[in-house]
């Protein structure tokens, strides 16, 4: 189901995630079809990712829209970057017509459960994912982009 993306100024933005329990419960499962549907109607910036935060939902899963690249990352910890940091100009659902200029490097390994409860350990990722997994990875810490904002 398609849900309404919640808003900068709302407080679950700024709240602690919790770790989901493996197997997934039902409401996990219909939270994954949710992040899903809502990224992919996103038009106004199209939508790279989602996290459970940003429909209202505590938990640490969010989900990856890149063109032929999709993930579900469940519980994912991001175990080591690396690589030339490069600063690029990011969007946030959560925060539409704004843009911040966000340094990260280049290359990320994490480990995640996968939408089908499949862990996965050490998986690299770099250019565009690495920095769309940064970010909503961020979500799940209380993080938004304009905390990287310089004045």
């Amino acid at each position: 189901m398609i849900l309404p993306v919640v808003r900068f100024d709302e407080e679950i933005l700024r709240q602690e995630t919790y770790l989901v329990e493996i197997p997934f419960s039902d409401d996990v499962k219909q939270l994954i079809v949710d992040l899903r549907d809502t990224v992919k109607a996103a038009e106004d910036p199209p939508g790279l990712g989602l996290s459970a935060p940003q429909i209202n939902k505590s938990k640490k899963v969010f989900v990856i829209n890149n063109g032929p690249h999709q993930y579900i990352m469940v519980n994912p910890v991001i175990t080591r970057k690396w690589g030339k940091v490069t600063s690029f100009e990011e969007g946030c659902l959560s925060l539409p017509g704004v843009t911040v200029r966000v340094s990260r490097p280049k290359f990320i390994k994490i480990d995640y459960t996968d939408e089908h409860g499949i862990r996965h350990t050490n998986q690299k990722f770099h250019g565009m994912n690495a920095r769309i997994i940064q970010h909503e990875y961020d979500h799940l810490d209380a993080l938004l982009i304009t905390d990287y904002a310089r004045f």
